[in-house]
């Protein structure tokens, strides 16, 4: 213990305290800081075979839960994704990272970094506005647009399941399909999915909206727009559009 603590105190001039919490668990009291000025908390935890691992003790999570909710798989996966990306750990809320008392000084700025960002509603809510395009539309077709009968997970031909569509509608005889636009991958499944059931002479409607419409290449919105009839650039677009549309279907 006393080599990795002494690292410990080297790097930061001696500018640490320890706390023993609980035998060979010690809270680190270091002038590492959130956003508003609050102390970062970190641990430091021995195992049996004297290897160590920083960890939060659950209070990152805790410390966002305060203003934003992780209520959602989406929310999860994205949550999911910030520790993928820094290499952390998570077990019933406690976020942690192993080290080494050659890598403990660097390793505890990685960590508290992660910890701020993950603590933090701004970077979260960015986070997540980039990521739950899909929830968000899920959420307003199921809640705004139920007057025509939306469905998910639609499969056109059962025959094909492959050619599986994100959502459905029936204002009229014949079903819409919508798709949502991510990235190019997902351009390219809709046009896929649309030119097949053409070929299979199905009686529909193509359409698309599209998360960001100028993030995609040129050549995907081109072949995407041969095969379907109607493309939302945006969300709000889609939000503003979507019903005058599909009233205009059921005549």
């Amino acid at each position: 213990m006393e080599a990795i603590f002494e690292a410990i105190k080297k790097s930061f001039n001696n500018k640490i305290k320890v706390e023993t919490k609980r035998p060979n668990i010690f809270q680190l009291y270091l002038p590492l800081y959130h956003e508003d000025g609050d102390m970062i908390d970190i641990y430091l935890e021995k195992s049996r075979d004297n290897s160590f691992v920083i960890a939060d003790h659950g209070k990152t999570l805790q410390r966002l839960s305060y203003e934003f909710d992780i209520d959602t798989p989406n929310k999860e996966t994205i949550l999911e994704k910030i520790l993928l990306e820094n290499g952390l750990n998570e077990r019933n809320g406690n976020i942690f990272m192993p080290t080494t008392s050659q890598t403990i000084f660097t390793d505890l700025l990685h960590v508290t970094n992660a910890y701020s960002k993950i603590g933090s509603m701004k970077y979260f809510k960015r986070e997540m506005l980039e990521s739950l395009f899909i929830e968000m539309l899920e959420e307003y077709i199921f809640s705004e647009l139920v007057d025509f009968n939306p469905k998910s997970k639609v499969v056109p031909m059962p025959a094909s399941p492959e050619y599986e569509v994100d959502y459905s509608f029936s204002p009229n005889g014949h079903p819409v399909y919508l798709m949502g636009i991510k990235h190019p991958s997902q351009a390219k499944l809709a046009t896929i999915n649309f030119m097949a059931f053409k070929l299979a002479k199905l009686n529909f409607r193509g359409w698309v909206v599209y998360e960001s419409f100028e993030s995609l290449g040129k050549s995907d919105i081109s072949r995407l727009s041969n095969a379907s009839e109607k493309q939302f650039t945006s969300f709000n677009n889609f939000k503003e559009d979507i019903r005058y549309y599909l009233e205009k279907e059921r005549n």
